[in-house]
């Protein structure tokens, strides 16, 4: 048991400091994947349709919190926005 909690621990601190390093490097906006396949802004409200943006992943690793596989992407908009999205499905 102790063993699992520390490999869990270790991959969900590697998701977070992944995504704390993207923020340190200027992508300070959160995106939210929209049922309707846009991305929202959190920070400024924006819609964004996907085909209307640069994605680009970068890491990915199992997320014991959810039970799932989470992939970090980058997105940079066309009016200068850059951020990060957590998803569960990856994008090329």
């Amino acid at each position: 048991m102790k063993n699992r909690t520390l490999k869990t621990n270790r991959l969900n601190v590697s998701i977070t400091k992944k995504v704390i390093e993207l923020q340190e490097k200027g992508y300070d906006c959160d995106f939210l994947l929209l049922a309707n396949g846009s991305l929202l802004c959190m920070q400024t409200n924006r819609k964004y349709p996907m085909n209307t943006v640069a994605i680009k992943a970068m890491e990915h690793g199992y997320d014991f919190f959810s039970h799932s596989y989470k992939h970090i992407h980058t997105i940079e908009t066309g009016n200068g926005e850059r951020g990060v999205l957590l998803t569960e499905k990856a994008f090329n």
